[in-house]
């Protein structure tokens, strides 16, 4: 991995960190699953499709979450790459 993607990395982990620590948008997620999971569980039981509705707006609201958690990771390992890369530099330099 290179500086600059890293670096983009990085600044993007910062990003979707800053998302993780919104209390509104934590507030959302939780409103959404519990709001999801209870008409799921107000659905008839012939109404099969609007279980299977309210079961993939579950899903979708989860895939959303792994994502943000996900370039959070990302920036971490970048991080790791690009504290390598410097300590790298540095051990080249007085090794010459």
């Amino acid at each position: 991995m290179n500086e600059g993607k890293a670096r983009e990395k990085i600044d993007r982990a910062n990003k979707a960190d800053a998302l993780l620590r919104n209390e509104i948008l934590q507030d959302a997620f939780v409103y959404l699953d519990t709001q999801f999971t209870d008409a799921w569980k107000q659905t008839p039981v012939q109404d099969k499709e609007a279980r299977e509705n309210l079961y993939l707006l579950c899903q979708n609201l989860s895939a959303i979450k792994d994502y943000i958690y996900r370039v959070v990771e990302d920036g971490k390992l970048a991080q790791s790459a690009l504290d390598g890369l410097q300590l790298n530099r540095k051990f080249d330099k007085r090794n010459k």
